[in-house]
């Protein structure tokens, strides 16, 4: 069982200092200091769910599967002043601006286990 938690293969980092120019339409700005204080219960279900990233074609996308659901196609970059802009196919997102599968993206990226690129503007 895989976790937001267990590192992940060095295979599915991304090399460093790749840089994306452009996110899919409907990409947020995400502060997730704020949705781990306001939104805890995304937050912890992320943390504690059974997860699978795959990379996608670009730096910044990737295919995430959280508990054996349909997966989920994701963008997620940070800006050179720590600012993260994502973007998430789910539903969930789509009404809320915020689901798990990006806080898994994050989660992991701060954990050292996924390397994001850089936002470029």
């Amino acid at each position: 069982m895989k976790t937001a938690e267990s590192p992940t293969p060095t295979s599915d980092r991304s090399a460093p200092n790749q840089r994306v120019a452009h996110q899919p339409e409907g990409t947020r700005t995400l502060d997730f200091e704020t949705i781990r204080q306001s939104r805890p219960t995304t937050w912890t279900a992320a943390l504690e769910a059974s997860v699978d990233v795959d990379r996608g074609g670009r730096p910044d996308l990737f295919l995430v599967t959280v508990d054996d659901d349909c997966p989920a196609n994701c963008s997620l970059a940070e800006s050179l002043s720590g600012e993260h802009a994502g973007w998430c196919s789910c539903q969930v997102f789509q009404a809320t601006e915020v689901c798990p599968h990006l806080c898994v993206l994050r989660q992991r990226a701060a954990l050292g286990d996924l390397a994001l690129p850089t936002r470029e503007r």
